[in-house]
């Protein structure tokens, strides 16, 4: 793409896979400026960075790129297209699906909840796929779901939450043997009164089977809550940690996480940050009941399917042969190989009247 681009970059909590993609684009030549809830770890690469603390900040902050190119708006909220569209509705909008209530709830947890309040399909994240003039989808499984539940047209790509080269990791030092999960961690208490549709990343009963079976399992966690972390006592939950040093340390295990002991919607379609943050940091993967990330890694070797916690421990020695795969292979999943994608998106949503 020879054109460079003013791209603004909109997120709440300046989440990694927006990093990321904006570092790629930095790479690439254009001007990326941020608007976020908070400081971010890598926000002082960019041209601008603003922070709003409530909607009329957020509004001031985007009126003050009325010459962007694009706005790129990373959901979780993604009512950012409404706002952008309400102040310019001339602007060109893309929107990034890190995820979909259409995924992390199930239509019988609905119904069991038997509350009107909650529901699987979100209002809020149809009327802004809808409104806006691109999307940018994490997977293959994503895109069918979401692009026919809200009968979508406009231009998409799939973008997989890919690292760029330079947070690859080789520099591993000492080792400690344990099965390692990274991302977001919840308690049963906090799920049945605030977060009903965070029920895939409850480890607790992951973690109980683990130390039952002697299996060794590493929690790196962001999440700073004090009572979620006490409650894993079955597992090592190791204090939050800058992104490319935890990145260092998951590599001084055997393999890497993606799934849980028990179905959701939510793993069978993911393709999670932390499957490509564990090739960053060389480790092999194990996918539990996450059907889209084996299918993306299958035919490389690098990581192995299980339907039990005990498959887990009787296969535990083949993290050597997976670990060479995963070596042997990981540059070709870097975001750089990707990111031209997304810049053939941009063109196409620009020359669209």
């Amino acid at each position: 793409m020879e054109r460079k681009l003013k791209i603004v970059a909109i997120s709440n909590h300046g989440c990694m896979r927006g990093q990321k993609t904006s570092i790629c684009l930095m790479q690439r030549g254009h001007k990326l400026h941020s608007i976020a809830n908070k400081v971010t770890q890598y926000s002082d690469l960019y041209e601008t960075m603003m922070v709003y603390q409530d909607i009329h900040q957020m509004r001031n902050a985007i009126m003050t790129h009325k010459d962007a190119d694009i706005f790129h708006c990373h959901n979780e909220p993604s009512w950012f297209v409404t706002i952008i569209k309400e102040l310019l509705p001339k602007s060109k909008v893309i929107l990034d699906m890190h995820d979909s209530m259409l995924l992390r709830r199930t239509d019988d947890e609905v119904i069991e909840a038997n509350d009107p309040a909650i529901f699987r399909l979100s209002t809020d994240e149809r009327n802004n796929c809808q409104l806006a003039d691109g999307i940018v989808y994490v997977c293959d499984a994503m895109k069918q779901i979401v692009h026919n539940e809200f009968a979508l047209s406009q231009p998409c790509i799939v973008l997989p939450s890919a690292l760029p080269r330079q947070f690859y990791r080789v520099d591993f030092i000492r080792y400690q043997q344990a099965l390692v999960y990274e991302g977001r961690i919840d308690n049963d208490k906090e799920l049945s009164k605030d977060w009903g549709f965070f029920k895939y990343a409850n480890y607790i009963e992951f973690a109980r089977q683990c130390k039952e079976i002697g299996i060794p399992f590493h929690i790196y966690t962001p999440r700073k809550n004090e009572e979620v972390r006490k409650d894993y006592k079955d597992a090592i939950v190791h204090e939050p940690l800058g992104y490319d040093k935890f990145i260092k340390e998951m590599g001084c295990h055997d393999w890497g996480l993606v799934g849980n002991c028990f179905k959701t919607p939510e793993w069978k379609n993911a393709l999670p940050n932390k499957l490509f943050e564990y090739m960053g940091a060389c480790l092999p993967i194990i996918c539990f009941n996450a059907d889209t990330s084996w299918d993306f890694i299958k035919d490389y070797g690098m990581g192995i399917k299980v339907e039990s916690m005990q498959e887990i421990k009787d296969r535990w020695a083949e993290h050597r042969e997976c670990r060479k795969n995963v070596i042997k292979h990981r540059m070709e999943f870097c975001l750089e190989n990707y990111i031209g994608k997304l810049e053939e998106l941009y063109e196409k949503v620009l020359s669209i009247g």
